[in-house]
């Protein structure tokens, strides 16, 4: 289309010159013969074409060249927030490999016993077992389940405080140990809703967590088709691929990484940031999820 309006510009400017040239000559030669009345409709015809298309030629250059430096600026973010990626990535290896000999808690016991307290939907003693984490006096932590009904619900962890009050925002109130069990604990509660009960299409979002080699005895297919086929077969895939929780410390900030299956993605291993402030207040914040083996039932709630 360019290339039309191209061309439609320059036979413009052609008609324009040649009807010039002709005007004066003939001024100059004082000829009273008229002038063809089609150079006027043409020049007339294309005048319009070339006054719009100017400004259309200056604008879509300038789009042109912002869209240009857009995609420019927006490649080098990218590289650079790859490059940090890597960086960090280096950076955990390197915290994994100094730290092993000091390592020696054992995540997965307090964690599988806390999944056996949800099976037996025995809430309201995880604090008895997160040694490492802690309620001001007189506050609880409890289980809201999730309501069946509507299209979806997740169940919730809510604190009860002394006063009586009920308080969702559970960080507000629970202070971690800063060090490597506090990290630990902080993490496990953080991700304990894909655990606890869930209705309908929040299922999506149900996990089993890897804890141990053991737990990929753990794993259920959905796909009813598939089950008694290829149940063994990733089963066996999934034990040569999961790693044991990991938590090292990386600038002041603990880095908890951990497997879990999921009937709607497979085998992931997500890594999470925790920060523990001097005063015990914890933030956490995903930073990673890597897929390890890749799986999706195809069952739609």
């Amino acid at each position: 289309m360019k290339i039309v309006i191209k061309i439609y510009v320059v036979s413009w400017f052609i008609l324009l010159a040649f009807y010039i040239a002709t005007h004066f000559g003939k001024k100059n030669n004082h000829s009273s013969e008229k002038e063809p009345w089609h150079l006027y409709a043409i020049i007339i015809a294309f005048a319009p074409l070339i006054v719009l298309y100017i400004p259309y030629l200056l604008i879509s250059s300038s789009i042109e060249k912002k869209r240009k430096k857009v995609i420019k600026e927006q490649e080098q973010r990218e590289a650079e927030e790859n490059a940090n990626k890597q960086r960090a990535s280096q950076e955990i290896q390197a915290a994994i490999n100094e730290q092993q000999e000091e390592f020696t808690y054992d995540h997965s016991m307090v964690a599988q016993t806390l999944v056996k307290k949800i099976e037996k939907k025995d809430y309201d003693s995880f604090m008895q077992y997160l040694v490492h984490l802690s309620l001001p006096d007189g506050a609880s932590l409890h289980v809201e389940k999730c309501k069946e009904e509507d299209t979806g619900d997740t169940s919730k962890l809510y604190v009860e405080t002394a006063e009586g009050e009920y308080n969702q925002n559970i960080w507000d109130y629970i202070k971690a140990e800063n060090s490597i069990d506090g990290a630990w604990e902080a993490y496990f509660l953080y991700k304990v809703w894909h655990i606890l009960p869930l209705w309908w299409h929040a299922n999506y979002s149900r996990r089993i967590y890897m804890f141990s080699e053991e737990d990929a005895d753990s794993i259920q297919l959905l796909s009813f088709s598939e089950r008694e086929r290829r149940q063994p077969m990733i089963q066996k895939k999934v034990n040569s691929l999961i790693s044991k929780p990991e938590v090292v410390e990386v600038d002041g900030k603990y880095h908890v990484s951990c497997c879990y299956w999921t009937n709607f993605g497979g085998l992931i291993k997500e890594t999470v940031e925790v920060f523990i402030s001097p005063e015990g207040k914890v933030e956490l914040k995903d930073i990673e999820s890597q897929t390890l083996y890749e799986y999706t039932c195809g069952i739609m709630f």
